[in-house]
This record gives structure tokens, sequence and C-alpha cells, in this order.
């Protein structure tokens, strides 16, 4: 499995399999706290014939002393059989986060595991600019 995508951004869609993101950003300077209307974490996910199968997805975010942004998502997620006129595919990931809550300025980090194997670590730094 490759990892060809992952971002936090604004506003993510999957149309038809075509992923659509606005507005990627890996910093947020603010007045904290900070409510953030929305964002959405994505992730183009490509893999192999032998890898199409159920694969457990764990998504967390979460400061460098464990403050969580999120609840962890852990899901379940089906890689779909492949043609046989192809040898790879892509899935698309978008996880929505609505009226995100950020109090204390620092580093945290997004972290994509796949059957428990860290597959992509995404930082985000916040600096308070009150």
């Amino acid at each position: 499995m490759e990892i060809e995508i992952a971002a936090i951004c604004d506003a993510a869609t999957d149309h038809a399999g075509k992923l659509n993101m606005l507005g990627v950003f890996d910093r947020i300077e603010a007045p904290l706290p900070i409510v953030i209307p929305r964002s959405s974490a994505i992730f183009r996910i490509r893999y192999q014939r032998s890898e199409a199968t159920s694969h457990r997805i764990t998504l967390t975010i979460s400061s460098l002393d464990g403050t969580q942004l999120i609840p962890p998502l852990d899901n379940q997620v089906e890689f779909i059989p492949l043609s046989s006129d192809t040898d790879s595919a892509a899935v698309n990931m978008i996880l929505n986060m609505n009226r995100l809550r950020i109090e204390k300025e620092g580093k945290y980090l997004a972290k994509l595991r796949i059957d428990n194997i860290e597959a992509v670590i995404l930082p985000l730094y916040v600096r308070d600019l009150t």
C-alpha cells in the first residue's frame, strides 16, 4: 500500500473516485481557544491486487502530550477487488470534522494506521495570537 495523498484541509469531496480538496493547511495562527467550523483530513491510498481485502483503518489527531482533538476513528474498510485489466486501485478517505475545538498551542499529529501499521503522520502546528 502507498499513501498517495495525505492532508488536512478546509473541505473535501469524492465524486466518482475523484478526490477534491480545498484549502490545504498545516498550521493555524489565531487567538485561542478557537473552534474551526469545518475541516477535513483526507487520504488517497493506492493498493495492489493482493491487498484487495478488508483492512482496519485508525485515525487519531492529538497533541504531543496525548490530548486528543477528535475521538479516534477506528473502522474496517473494504478495498474492493480489482478487475483483470488493472494491477492497482486507489481508495479515497475523507474524515469531515465539524466544530473542531483547539484550546492550546503546540504541535499536533494526525496519525493514520492501516492494520496497526503507521502509514502516515501529518503535523498540525497551532500558534496562539492572543
